[in-house]
């Protein structure tokens, strides 16, 4: 833990999942989480502006900020500009981000084709199948992965994938 609160390693992980089959489909899926976990996000190359006049990251929600117009006080930047600003990239608990996630780690679906059909194609056991990896994460941090260990996102995230494929018993 640190003096401002919250950990970057996660209190709290968990997973569940269930593998279901009626007559020949057959479903599973499972779900990673992590909770109770911080991580005070920032840097030279996440703020624009910040590098001595350098513009830096500009993310998606850079209307998310602070302005005359906008005087709100829950916005994402504290005061957003193109050169340096000291308002942005002070070191305090606004930049503080709630990193808990839940993830779709793994969902299949398969068919599993009736023996009577298998066998007249000389083949015991016949199952055809699609699957996914890392399909959707569900988080209060939208920027970048959750998951990944750096305080600017500039780690490649973690990859989704999606397969199809058959199995054959002989």
């Amino acid at each position: 833990n640190s003096a401002i609160g919250g950990t970057v390693n996660p209190e709290l992980v968990y997973g569940f999942g269930a593998n279901l089959k009626y007559q020949h489909v057959d479903f599973g899926f499972f779900f990673q989480g992590l909770g109770k976990t911080d991580r005070i996000i920032g840097g030279t190359s996440f703020i624009p502006g910040s590098s001595n006049g350098a513009m830096g990251n500009i993310l998606t929600n850079v209307n998310d900020r602070w302005t005359v117009e906008n005087p709100r006080q829950d916005v994402f930047w504290p005061r957003l500009s193109d050169y340096q600003s000291a308002n942005n990239n002070q070191a305090s608990t606004w930049w503080l981000k709630d990193m808990s996630l839940l993830r779709l780690k793994n969902l299949e679906l398969g068919y599993n084709f009736p023996k009577r059909l298998a066998n007249k194609a000389y083949i015991e056991r016949a199952r055809i199948f699609v699957r996914g990896s890392n399909l959707a994460t569900f988080s209060k941090f939208k920027l970048w992965d959750p998951e990944v260990s750096a305080s600017n996102g500039l780690i490649y995230p973690i990859m989704k994938s999606a397969s199809f494929g058959c199995e054959l018993y002989f």
